[in-house]
């Protein structure tokens, strides 16, 4: 593993500093790797320029390199009003359904999301360790909401857990909004009724439909 001369702070704010880049979030691993840069641009540039100048500049002034798919960007148009909300004409999103696999230690993760007649899916995939599935399946949801959201804003997983509160089981998601704006934390909870999976998104939307304005259905 390479040394880390600087933080990750130091990496997210030199992303900033690229033209277009409006929001940068990066996730490292234990070992301190890059696992994922999450980018949100305007739209005067194309996003594959965008990646090429964020791997470009890692290497020149930090001596990182990182594999492109490991970089995502999400792109607003340059008028859209900075804002941390999104109006979606339908009803909240409700779960319709979570599947777990598992092959050679590695975990396929999809979860079905059904938002008032649109049908949507996300999946996952990563190493099958206990916590990683539960955060697997977070990450599954927030791709599922993807396209509701239409790229106004970034929304990256933070961390997942099971904990105990007053002889119940709760699932607690922790979520980074990233925005034109700025970036925001958000936290959801969901009781662990039969399926800690099933509960792990519902705190994942229980976080997420607080920044998402539905219109009331009579």
């Amino acid at each position: 593993m390479s040394e880390m001369p600087c933080s990750v702070q130091d990496w997210e704010q030199a992303i900033k500093q690229i033209k277009s880049v409006t929001a940068a979030r990066i996730n490292v691993d234990s070992d301190g790797e890059i696992e994922e840069v999450h980018i949100l641009a305007g739209s005067g540039r194309a996003a594959k320029q965008i990646v090429r100048d964020v791997e470009s500049m890692l290497i020149a002034q930090f001596n990182l390199q990182i594999d492109h798919k490991k970089i995502s960007v999400a792109q607003v148009g340059d008028d859209e009003e900075e804002e941390t909300s999104v109006s979606i004409e339908s009803t909240r999103p409700k779960l319709v359904g979570v599947t777990l696999g598992t092959v050679n230690g590695m975990a396929e993760v999809k979860v079905e999301l059904l938002t008032g007649d649109k049908f949507t899916e996300g999946n996952a995939q990563g190493p099958s360790s206990s916590h990683n599935k539960l955060r697997l399946f977070v990450e599954a949801t927030l791709k599922a909401l993807a396209p509701l959201i239409l790229d106004k804003f970034l929304l990256v997983t933070e961390d997942v857990g099971i904990t105990h509160l007053a002889k119940q089981q709760i699932a607690l998601v922790t979520i980074t909004l990233i925005a034109p704006a700025g970036e925001q934390s958000l936290a959801g909870c969901a009781l662990v009724r039969n399926d800690d999976r099933e509960a792990v998104v519902k705190a994942t939307l229980d976080a997420v439909n607080r920044k998402l304005r539905f219109p009331i259905k009579h």
